[in-house]
């Protein structure tokens, strides 16, 4: 019998990762911080757009001690930077590294963006059952 030889799409690659990210959320977290999660999932694109990635992780990366929340969502976002850029940097150094360009930043930033697309409705979908009841 021939085998098979089975090809994830990136599309599913983002969503089993973004899948992953919730999961996780969902196991160790209380509820006040799924919602706090949920609300800066919600708002990553849209931060992302205005200020730009590196930016925007900074701000994150600022908030570590003020909430669990930002770390977790920058721990995912540098997670799948590091695995499809196969990177072994943080994605704000290497976002600050003199060898990286504006263009690998752009590559970096559409790619995040896709990924947390599926982290937003996943958070919407699992995290919103959670905090609610």
């Amino acid at each position: 019998m021939e085998k098979q030889i089975r090809l994830k799409t990136l599309h599913q690659k983002r969503a089993n990762y973004a899948w992953k990210c919730i999961e996780e959320v969902k196991k160790v977290g209380s509820k006040k911080y799924k919602d706090e999660y949920r609300s800066y999932v919600e708002r990553a694109a849209a931060l992302i757009h205005r200020n730009g990635l590196g930016y925007t992780l900074a701000f994150y990366r600022s908030r570590f001690s003020k909430s669990r929340a930002y770390k977790a969502l920058y721990d995912h976002i540098d997670g799948w930077f590091r695995q499809v850029f196969r990177k072994d940097k943080d994605i704000l150094d290497w976002i600050r590294d003199d060898n990286t360009t504006s263009i690998d930043v752009l590559r970096a930033t559409r790619e995040i963006l896709a990924m947390l697309d599926w982290l937003k409705r996943f958070a919407e979908a699992e995290l919103q059952e959670e905090s609610s009841s």
